[in-house]
């Protein structure tokens, strides 16, 4: 005959009836193939409809732990009203006498896994197609065609219990990098050292909950976090930035602000950067940012699900170490709008929910911004769980819940610039309480810390390179204790006071920085031992008075011993 080239060829969706009757056959016949089945089967995974209904009876009847056989599935679809539609119970006979043993069953199964997989990939296609065709937004469809396809990706994708062997020692490596002071490479340096103290590194799959009444700074301290997690880490890490309030722009302005040092009023003033020193500052800045691994997404009407989307293809395109939201009010639920949602505080625990999930498969930790109630206003007092606004699964849900707080706006008396970080919830470490210097001109924000004046001598470190910005820390000297100057017991290297000390220039040198008011105090030591003072204002008669005691001491044998001055 000749080939007909015109003629269309016609294929069904795949299946294997014969597999699908031999695993229903064999959870029938046998109860511990019915509690491996079960479990890791769902009904969509059978072709034909008959077979889905039954093996959704034996799904209800395991949930209510009954026993699974021909008589016990028939009530149950009796008692749904479903027998006749699976053709009485002479079908579930059949199924039952057609399976010998259930020896088989696992492969079988994996055969209703494999081809049920492969019916949801041919429908996602078709429903991409069919919105292809009806779309005008290239975008919009494309965007549509890969939540649908990480839809099957994500219900396809269950864990198994497996044995925890490899959890124990993943902990002891983690254990022992602790020991000698070396941070697991996945942990997040926020740049904040109490920070660090209290959570130690913002650790992969933890959602960290930052809230705050509006103007206190939540953006800006998120932003001064990324920008420390991928320039000024031992390691330059991946950051992605989802913003549903600010631009792009001016997101990348704070950041600019904050790692150059230059205010926004020198940015946006006409001349603001004729210094050619401030000027290579920003310049170096931009640089700095430019070549950075940080991503940024304004767009406004962002779902859990559309951000999951985007750091999925970010991680296997480039990596993916910090995912940063601001904020959680403004997110829309994966549903249109409030649908299928009973209220807004449903729809904010299932967004916090769905984040904590996310952080989980991601591997990375979650920086999730949110609003305060204005209960706080009417407290005046110090932030509580309970102060977190439209839902209190927000607090249950994360690893991590601090508070900004600016105790100024209650207390005209306390400074403006002085901010508090409260952590109320710390999952894996204890509360804190960290004061922070806030600059509201280059919106930076800076940890205050005191330390003794023994330690502000120590030099710094030199800085990797001259136009890097100071660290994310202020450091403030603590009162020193009043000591009391005792005169020094002499030593066997004393010398007689009329000879002139070899050092007496750079003790001279001294003293006049001391007298210039500098806060630092500058010791001399002596080659006889004790610092002692060099005084230039001492009259000379108070230096003969000196040399006719240590005559008289001379002549008396007495008072110092063995030195016999």
């Amino acid at each position: 005959m000749p080939k007909d080239d015109n003629r269309k060829v016609s294929r069904g969706m795949p299946n294997n009836t014969e597999a699908e009757a031999a695993v229903l056959g064999s959870i029938l016949i046998d109860n511990n193939a019915a509690d491996n089945l079960i479990p890791i089967l769902r009904e969509e995974d059978f072709y034909l409809a008959p077979n889905r209904v039954i093996f959704g009876a034996m799904k209800t009847l395991q949930g209510q732990s009954k026993a699974i056989d021909t008589v016990t599935v028939a009530d149950e679809l009796e008692l749904e009203g479903k027998l006749d539609e699976v053709g009485s119970i002479a079908y579930l006979s059949e199924l039952a006498e057609g399976v010998i043993s259930a020896a088989n069953a696992e492969y079988y199964a994996d055969i209703l896994k494999r081809d049920g997989l492969i019916r949801k990939v041919i429908n996602v296609g078709n429903e991409i197609a069919k919105y292809g065709y009806d779309s005008d937004d290239g975008i919009k469809a494309l965007d549509n065609a890969e939540r649908l396809i990480y839809k099957i990706a994500e219900d396809s994708s269950e864990k198994a219990l497996v044995k925890a062997e490899s959890a124990f020692a993943t902990a002891m490596s983690n254990i022992q990098s602790a020991q000698v002071g070396k941070a697991t490479q996945a942990t997040v340096d926020t740049g904040f050292p109490s920070l660090e103290k209290a959570t130690k590194g913002l650790k992969p799959g933890e959602l960290i909950l930052i809230a705050a009444r509006p103007s206190v700074g939540k953006t800006a301290f998120a932003l001064n976090i990324a920008v420390n997690v991928a320039l000024h880490g031992q390691e330059h890490k991946t950051v992605a930035i989802f913003s549903l309030e600010m631009s792009s722009l001016l997101l990348a302005k704070r950041m600019l602000a904050y790692e150059s040092g230059i205010t926004f009023d020198a940015m946006d003033s006409m001349g603001g950067l004729r210094d050619k020193i401030v000027m290579d500052k920003l310049m170096k800045a931009y640089r700095r940012l430019a070549s950075a691994n940080i991503y940024i997404d304004d767009y406004s009407m962002n779902s859990p699900a559309d951000i999951l989307s985007k750091c999925r293809r970010l991680k296997r395109d480039k990596g993916l170490d910090l995912v940063i939201v601001d904020y959680l009010q403004l997110m829309r639920g994966n549903s249109t709008g409030n649908k299928g949602f009973e209220s807004r505080q449903v729809e904010v625990s299932d967004m916090t929910r769905m984040m904590k999930i996310y952080a989980k498969e991601l591997d990375c930790p979650i920086i999730l911004l949110s609003q305060m109630s204005r209960g706080i206003e009417q407290r005046k007092d110090e932030p509580m769980l309970s102060d977190l606004r439209e839902s209190g699964a927000i607090e249950q849900d994360a690893d991590v819940v601090a508070f900004l707080h600016n105790p100024s706006k209650y207390n005209p008396a306390l400074p403006e610039d002085e901010i508090k970080l409260f952590i109320k919830k710390n999952r894996n470490g204890p509360l804190a309480d960290i004061t922070l210097n806030w600059d509201g001109a280059t919106t930076t924000f800076k940890e205050i810390v005191a330390r003794s004046a023994d330690e502000l001598r120590k030099p710094a470190p030199p800085a990797e390179e001259p136009y890097r910005r100071e660290p994310s820390v202020i450091v403030k000297e603590e009162a020193p204790a009043e000591v009391k100057e005792e005169a020094a017991p002499p030593t066997d290297d004393d010398v007689p006071f009329d000879e002139e000390p070899e050092q007496s220039d750079f003790a001279a040198k001294a003293f006049a920085e001391i007298t210039q008011g500098l806060e630092t105090v500058v010791e001399a030591e002596f080659p006889f031992g004790s610092a002692m003072p060099f005084d230039s204002s001492d009259s000379d008669e108070e230096d003969e008075e000196e040399e006719e005691e240590e005559q008289s001491d001379e002549g008396d044998g007495e008072g110092d011993g063995e030195l016999g001055f």
